[in-house]
């Protein structure tokens, strides 16, 4: 059941110009490396980010 759902995503390869978002993010709202990336990947696709990590607590697009 858990491999369905898994197939449905997409890997986003970080380029270039998603790591200068990713570090811009980061720079902007204080978030450690791994939470910008995430965060910046999901700007860029329009996606919301379902989370319990209280470093996206206030950002615009997440649901906390």
């Amino acid at each position: 059941m858990l491999s369905r759902a898994m197939e449905q995503g997409k890997i986003i390869p970080l380029d270039g110009s998603l790591a200068i978002d990713a570090a811009q993010y980061g720079i902007d709202f204080k978030l450690p490396l791994d939470d910008s990336i995430i965060y910046a990947t999901a700007q860029r696709y329009d996606a919301i980010v379902w989370t319990q990590d209280s470093d996206f607590k206030l950002l615009d697009g997440v649901k906390y």
